[in-house]
């Protein structure tokens, strides 16, 4: 799943952030914000260093901009959760509860290999559309 464009680190990132949009839209769209909360308490530690990397990967791609264009980015992203939810929210709802079921049972530490392995929400980022910083 992984982009030819962007490294693999970088897009861990992106996906750990479309998947924790997805999941916060199911905690409040869904009822779900309890195993939302337990999601973010069991994998806080890989959030931070994914977040980190996120960062990072928005800093080297947009130099001065790249707050802007993170938030953006994460808007982009809970808005599409959104639109998903409100689409078909049984379905929505019933896809989050199965990946908060399977996310619970997991160590901490897989969260990155789960994504890659399981592809939730059939998360996918088009990351090479993503412009490099131009150099003043």
């Amino acid at each position: 799943m992984a982009s030819n464009c962007t490294p693999a680190k970088d897009t861990a990132a992106l996906q750990v952030r479309t998947l924790q949009s997805h999941l916060m839209v199911a905690g409040l769209s869904c009822g779900q914000s309890a195993q939302y909360n337990q999601f973010v308490s069991q994998f806080e530690s890989e959030l931070v260093t994914q977040g980190k990397s996120l960062t990072s990967y928005f800093n080297r791609q947009y130099g001065g901009a790249a707050r802007k264009e993170l938030n953006a980015y994460v808007t982009r992203m809970a808005n599409e959760a959104s639109r998903r939810s409100m689409a078909n929210r049984k379905a929505f709802c019933q896809e989050s509860q199965g990946v908060f079921q399977t996310l619970s049972a997991m160590p901490k530490g897989n969260l990155v290999s789960f994504i890659s392995d399981q592809s939730p929400f059939s998360i996918q980022n088009d990351a090479c559309a993503t412009r490099t910083a131009q150099k003043q």
